[in-house]
């Protein structure tokens, strides 16, 4: 989106801007058809995978996924947010940048927002104040005994609650804000008798703030005996644990300049870390790791080491986060602190030095997990070992290269002591069972995702109704209008994939937002999130479909046409499952409903 930029000031700084001259002063760049090509600045790109097209004006690497415009690229090569892209490439451009004219109600939401920010400062400032004074001491004496500095009380303006019901209220009832004003902040709680009370109360508070510094919530720890231990500020305008990390505008300097996130669990954990140097150290807000939270952190990192907890619940933890920083094309690792239960108890035990040790020694994500497997099964016991390859081989799948799946196939077989060859035949099975078990699942493995699409020697392990899928999404880039002839002819359910499903729909709604006028792949691109902008950008890049009558009608047909033999497949599995519940009604239904459909492929081909 373009947000307080007009759309033509983004077109005329898009149309000024040479995309391969801007984007030639970080890749080497060279000519390849109507392409650039060169290493992707973006991750460790041995093989030029990183493609420029000045036609449509995006990039797209086949190696890490990652693609986008010429604004896209500006953030992620100098971590800018799009209003900085913006104000960078228009001064590159010579262009007046004029910002949108906020409507009334506009401004009146930002003066919340800014009313709410202003409030929780106060109450920070009296927190602050509140540690240092009289009633603070026992407050002092726990952070003493956690081994926290005075500096370090300063730089993350540590405070304390005390513990009267309305004692914050008071303060800043004497700074004119109102009662309704405090629980917009969450700072009060409206009880069921109508009473409002302190939300926070005999607490050590940590202020919380957003990326710009700016306090958005607080987390208290109970001082004394009680449930919760640790309460945070409830969702408010401004406040959203699933996109706020602890401790990230202090730890953004060390970030940028090492392109590498320590992330930990708790508060002190990371005021630790800070203490001793370790300053690109965060942590999540006492809550799961989220899809937002692997968004923000890949704003300015290309690495993750993880530190969690070693009992079941840090496990979990780390699974999740795996799972979520490996989607958003991050390097993933994890490290372990024998003899401490968390970073900041190893610290005060072992100090700096052992635990810059520990972080040389962090594992990435199948040693990791080999070793964890390793020390909870028996590999003595028959079919052990098989089942433990079985676990891996998803992480050996979602490997960036052959190379490396080569080389952890060779770390696999001399820690299990087995032939390469055996464990290879195992993964080629594996594979083979997921893809007959679940059709639609798109194989992330390199020599398969790098194919292009349109190109004859597309990988034969490819699924067919993904490939014919996104040959008709590249289809209505060229030819927008088309969409509706698709929907007409096939509805929108013909796209299973879910990236595919989010184009068309988007295409769809511009094309009918707007009287007549053209719908461009820089329209898309401005208005599709990152994910399918990235998308966008890699369909682009490709090799073009020729467009003739006879073209789109033979796109058209192959879709229904693998829509059609999906369909078959799903019910032959119905099938089976009626089978095995003894169905023989459904079983006969689902039959009939096969040959509907064979008679319907039949008429196609």
């Amino acid at each position: 989106m373009t947000g307080l930029f007009r759309e033509e000031i983004i077109e005329e700084i898009r149309g000024r801007v040479d995309i391969v001259d801007y984007v030639g002063e970080y890749v080497n760049l060279r000519k390849q058809g109507n392409s650039f090509v060169g290493n992707c600045p973006f991750h460790a790109d041995k093989t030029p995978s990183f493609h420029v097209t000045p036609e449509n004006g995006l990039f797209y690497c086949f190696g890490c996924g990652v693609g986008g415009d010429i604004f896209s690229f500006a953030m992620k090569i100098e971590n800018l947010d799009f209003p900085q892209a913006v104000e960078k490439l228009a001064q590159r451009a010579g262009v007046n940048l004029v910002r949108q004219a906020v409507s009334r109600q506009q401004q009146e939401h930002l003066d919340r927002l800014n009313r709410i920010r202003e409030i929780n400062r106060e109450a920070a400032l009296y927190f602050f104040a509140n540690l240092r004074a009289g009633e603070g001491k026992a407050a002092r004496a726990y952070l003493q005994s956690r081994g926290v500095n005075k500096e370090s009380q300063r730089v993350f303006a540590l405070g304390f609650a005390p513990g009267g019901s309305n004692l914050l209220q008071l303060h800043l009832g004497q700074k004119g804000i109102q009662q309704e004003e405090m629980l917009a902040a969450g700072l009060v709680i409206k009880r069921d008798d109508g009473r409002v009370i302190d939300r926070f109360r005999d607490r050590l508070m940590f202020p919380i703030t957003d990326v710009r510094g700016r306090v958005v919530g607080f987390g208290g720890r109970l001082l004394g005996p009680g449930e919760p231990k640790y309460l945070n500020t409830p969702e408010t305008q401004v406040f959203h644990k699933k996109s706020l990390l602890y401790g990230l505008h202090l730890a953004l300097p060390a970030i940028r300049q090492e392109k590498t996130v320590i992330l930990v669990e708790g508060y002190l954990d990371v005021i630790a870390l800070h203490q001793h140097q370790l300053t690109n150290a965060v942590a999540s807000l006492g809550t799961a790791f989220t899809p937002e939270h692997g968004r923000l952190i890949k704003r300015y990192a290309r690495e993750v080491i993880l530190l969690f907890d070693s009992d079941e619940a840090g496990r979990k933890a780390t699974d999740r986060a795996i799972e979520i920083f490996r989607e958003q094309g991050l390097q993933v690792k994890i490290a372990a602190l024998p003899g401490a239960k968390d970073p900041d108890e190893f610290l005060q035990i072992y100090g700096r030095k052992a635990f810059l040790n520990a972080l040389a020694k962090a594992l990435p994500i199948i040693p990791y997990r080999l070793q964890r497997l390793k020390s909870e099964m028996s590999l003595d016991e028959p079919g052990s070992k098989s089942a433990l390859l079985a676990q891996l081989f998803p992480d050996l799948a979602k490997l960036s290269g052959q190379v490396e799946r080569q080389e952890y196939v060779r770390l696999l077989a001399q820690e299990l002591n087995l032939p390469e060859k055996a464990i290879w035949d195992d993964f080629r099975r594996n594979q083979g069972e997921q893809r007959r078990k679940y059709p639609l699942l798109r194989d992330k493995s390199p020599e398969i995702r790098n194919n292009t699409i349109g190109n004859k020697n597309v990988n034969s392990f490819r699924n067919p109704y993904l490939i014919a899928q996104e040959n008709m999404i590249k289809l209505l880039l060229k030819e927008p209008k088309l969409v509706f002839q698709v929907e007409q002819r096939l509805g929108s359910d013909v796209f299973a994939d879910k990236r595919c499903q989010e184009v068309f729909f988007l295409i769809k709604t511009l094309l009918e937002s707007r009287t007549g006028e053209p719908v461009t792949i820089a329209d898309l691109v401005n208005h599709a999130p990152e994910s399918v902008k990235n998308f966008i950008a890699k369909l682009s890049s490709l090799d073009s479909l020729p467009l003739g009558e006879r073209q789109i009608e033979d796109t058209i047909t192959s879709l229904q046409l693998r829509y059609l033999e999906e369909q078959v497949e799903q019910k032959q599995q119905q099938i089976k499952e009626a089978e095995a519940a003894k169905d023989s009604s459904g079983r006969q239904n689902l039959l009939q409903e096969i040959i509907n459909l064979q008679r319907k492929i039949q008429s196609l081909k």
